[in-house]
């Protein structure tokens, strides 16, 4: 049987580290792609001779053909019988734990065996969805590991004192006298386990501590007064009606209409200015991987060369679309308690945006004769991202032990009112 999830939160806290530490942080980093690589190309390997198996195949066939029949006690039997297999090709979250071990004792000065152990969890993860979904399993480049975590707060990468502790590094961290929620989340809450996270900011590489929290998280309290910053009203009701880029809300008090992350649109402009600024560049480093009328050559194997002005102006990019989704997040919380201060009892359409972000597929011409264009919501969605605010409105919900009530959009007919 699988574990019920528990109640937990993330805080989430600047490390502040000498230039030498950081270098062996990112060297601890790329030792753990280099593990999680490792793992993963081993795991592929035995999912492709399981593959060529015959005794696997006919397995296979058999279980697909008591599932069609529905015949359950066939079905089960077939599926004890593949997972069987599976297992004796090695491919299962323990046999992998078993696997990168072999590897880690020669990293064990910077990476500990708790931490190669969820770097092969994560592994399993992957091939997975691989063996039950379909998809492909993907390895990551130089410098694509993002974060690093431990499976308890005793051992491996730990938290004490305000001080992170991982393989003989102390890691300080930066806690604001003012910030009372990290205070009594500290004081009340156990620490399920740590997590290191590499990001850039501004060009430069910068390390977090997820601490993993066990439990709801306090509500968050004005330094000055100790008063609660938000306050949410009980048993109200609150409509919402969202769309690819506004939301109207209403209740027993108010009624409002608004665009989700206003200021999308300014950085929108700055981003195509920059993709344009790129596009040049490469065409003027790389004129022999394009055709005389514009498009890259296919069917040939390209060589392409980028400036230093390409490489800094990616970079750029590259902060433009995380200052997007910080802006958007941070948007998106403050309507989300904006919303829940109206109500506690909120109702919502169902609404399915990955459907309203797919280009249509019926191909449609106008009066005059010209195909009409298939695209729909798509770049509205991404900029605006509706369903991170009714994600948000439910997390919040949810440490009230309350849920968003979806309306059926098909019997409900609201348009029509």
């Amino acid at each position: 049987m699988t574990k019920g999830k528990k109640d937990c939160f993330i805080i989430e806290l600047k490390l502040l580290i000498d230039t030498w530490k950081k270098d062996i942080l990112l060297k601890r980093f790329e030792i753990a792609r280099t593990l999680y690589n490792t793992t993963l190309s081993y795991a592929v390997k035995q999912y492709t001779l399981m593959q060529e198996s015959k005794h696997y195949r006919k397995q296979l066939r058999c279980y697909q053909k008591a599932k069609k029949s529905n015949d359950s006690k066939e079905w089960k039997q077939a599926a004890k019988q593949l997972d069987n297999i599976r297992q004796s090709f090695g491919l299962s979250e323990y046999q992998l734990h078993a696997y990168i071990k072999k590897h880690q004792h020669n990293y064990k000065k910077h990476i500990d065996s708790n931490t190669s152990q969820k770097i092969a969890s994560t592994v399993w993860k992957a091939v997975q969805d691989v063996l039950f979904k379909g998809s492909k399993a993907h390895f990551k480049r130089y410098g694509m590991l993002h974060s690093v975590e431990g499976k308890s707060n005793k051992a491996g990468i730990r938290f004490k004192e305000n001080i992170v502790y991982w393989n003989g590094l102390s890691l300080p961290v930066r806690i604001r006298k003012q910030d009372l929620f990290v205070k009594e989340s500290l004081a009340l809450h156990a620490i399920k386990y740590c997590r290191l996270v590499k990001k850039v900011i501004r060009g430069k590489h910068t390390f977090y501590v997820q601490l993993v929290m066990d439990g709801i998280p306090p509500a968050k309290r004005i330094p000055s007064t100790g008063a609660f910053r938000h306050s949410y009203q009980k048993q109200k009701r609150v409509g919402i009606d969202i769309g690819p880029s506004t939301i109207a809300v209403v209740s027993e008090e108010t009624v409002f209409m608004q665009q989700l992350a206003p200021e999308v649109p300014l950085l929108e402009k700055q981003k195509r200015r920059l993709l344009r600024k790129l596009d040049r560049s490469r065409r003027s480093t790389n004129p022999n991987n394009f055709k005389k009328d514009g498009p890259i050559k296919h069917g040939v194997k390209l060589r392409w060369t980028y400036s230093k002005n390409y490489q800094k102006t990616k970079k750029q990019l590259k902060e433009l679309y995380r200052k997007k989704a910080s802006y958007i997040k941070e948007k998106h919380g403050a309507l989300a308690n904006k919303i829940l201060s109206l109500g506690d009892e909120v109702y919502i359409e169902t609404m399915h945006f990955k459907g309203l972000a797919k280009r249509t597929k019926e191909t449609k011409t106008t009066i005059q004769g010209k195909i009409q264009s298939k695209k729909r919501f798509g770049k509205s969605i991404g900029n605006h991202a509706p369903a991170m605010l009714v994600e948000i409105i439910h997390q919040k919900l949810g440490y009230t032990k309350q849920t968003i009530q979806k309306v059926n959009t098909i019997t409900f007919r609201a348009s029509q009112y």
